[in-house]
């Protein structure tokens, strides 16, 4: 597994009505040590942000034998916004004196 060597690359446009994002998701193995990326684009090709991470031996393993690995990516791409995930407040009813 040490001699193992494995590179991918995946380009993903996320657009509607002419607005959006392209995403690059990057798989790289180099002498049993590998890593995953996914790499954001605005609309004009400006690298907006990257974030990598390392391979576990599982996924390393899955990998090499070219087996699917689910959600491999998940963690590399970036949570929701507070804002979006909050609850909605209730409004608070006035007493009538």
């Amino acid at each position: 597994m040490d001699s193992f060597s494995y590179h991918s690359e995946q380009v993903h446009s996320l657009f509607k009505n002419g607005k959006g994002q392209t995403r690059r998701n990057i798989v790289s193995i180099r002498n049993g040590k590998g890593t995953k990326a996914v790499e954001t684009y605005s609309m004009d090709g400006k690298h907006l942000k990257r974030k990598e991470l390392p391979l576990t031996d599982k996924e390393l393993q899955c990998i090499a034998k070219n087996k699917f690995v689910p959600g491999l990516f998940k963690d590399c791409i970036h949570p929701p916004s507070l804002s979006t995930s909050r609850p909605k407040r209730t409004v608070r009813r006035r007493r009538n004196k």
